[in-house]
């Protein structure tokens, strides 16, 4: 995606929603690397991250242990019996 159809895209959402967050680490990043980046800015940015994890692989299994390893409290939704 070029840089400007990335500009176009950005306005047209947020036109759309009351409020936009673009993380500008993962707009700038190669498109294959960008939900990665995304989720470590997420993770950087978070006191606790919260998330429902069944297995032990994937882009959501990664962010988590970058969250452990930073020292973030994580609460696994699976995990929690009712």
């Amino acid at each position: 995606m070029s840089q400007r159809s990335s500009r176009k895209k950005i306005a047209e959402l947020e036109s759309y929603y009351d409020r936009a967050e673009v993380c500008g680490e993962a707009a700038n990043a190669h498109f294959k690397a960008a939900i990665q980046t995304r989720n470590k800015a997420m993770v950087e940015r978070s006191d606790m991250v919260i998330c429902c994890i069944e297995h032990n692989s994937g882009g959501a299994y990664t962010a988590v242990k970058y969250a452990i390893k930073l020292g973030k409290k994580v609460v696994n939704v699976a995990l929690v019996e009712e």
